[in-house]
């Protein structure tokens, strides 16, 4: 009898190969090979089939399986971590700009008052003069400042082009 090596599993092609001495008295050969092949086909169809691994190879699958979903338990919370550091993060810029927004809002808000003659009057017209002075510069500063937020703004909407966003260079 031809078979395969026995320190290695028996494989369908082994089954449907193997060949036997013929013996005066034995049994029919083509009944020997007809049942060989429905093993090798019944063999072949079994280990297609997820459900019919060995205990071993499912307790493999069940460890791998088991190790993945460790990960991704373990990604998932980094994850929620991560965005959790990053919205506390934004918060505290947030309030610090608030707060920077806040302060520097009450330091131009504080105009100084004109000294006011110890006898009480006061000249109208040189108060409408300082507001007018005030304003002007007020709406100096604040175009300033809208001015440098729209540049800001503009650098934001320029942002580089990836590899992918660039035209094709055919040299």
């Amino acid at each position: 009898m031809s078979t395969a090596n026995p320190e290695r599993r028996i494989s369908p092609s082994d089954i449907r190969d193997a060949s036997f001495e013929v013996v005066g008295r034995g049994y029919d050969q083509q009944a020997v090979h007809e049942f060989l092949r429905t093993i090798a086909d019944q063999l072949e169809a079994d280990l297609r089939q997820p459900g019919s691994a060995s205990p071993a190879a499912k307790d493999e699958m069940v460890k791998v399986i088991t190790q993945a979903q460790i990960l991704a338990e373990k990604f998932v919370a980094e994850a929620e971590q991560y965005s959790k550091d990053l919205v506390a993060s934004a918060r505290t810029q947030y309030s610090e700009i608030l707060r920077r927004a806040e302060d520097s809002a009450a330091t131009r808000q504080a105009v100084p008052v004109p000294a006011q003659s110890t006898a009480g009057d006061t000249n109208p017209i040189q108060e409408i003069e300082y507001v007018r002075t005030y304003t002007k510069v007020a709406q100096v500063q604040l175009r300033a400042v809208i001015d440098a937020l729209a540049e800001q703004v503009d650098k934001l909407g320029d942002l580089p082009l990836t590899r992918t966003d660039r035209p094709d260079d055919s040299r």
